[in-house]
């Protein structure tokens, strides 16, 4: 399977219209993307969604937001 790049799906997250929990997160992730899905960023290789999202949420690229998570869209790099 080919790996996806995190930004394909730091983009589905913000577009939720509300903020989800990281158990909604990685139901959207096999649900856009398969339940065999890997991730890879610009610094990191074969990451499940589970290590995406800590990955994500280390690096400020979503939030906590009421009792989800949303896209800190300041810290979303656009290369």
């Amino acid at each position: 399977m080919a790996s996806i790049h995190a930004h394909e799906f730091l983009s589905l997250i913000g577009e939720a219209d509300s903020p989800q929990s990281l158990p909604q997160l990685v139901a959207l992730a096999h649900r856009q993307f398969g339940e065999s899905v890997r991730f890879h960023t610009c610094k990191l290789q074969d990451l499940e969604p589970e290590a995406l999202l800590a990955f994500l949420i280390k690096m400020e690229k979503i939030v906590p937001e009421q009792q989800g998570y949303v896209l800190n869209r300041a810290r979303v790099c656009n290369h």
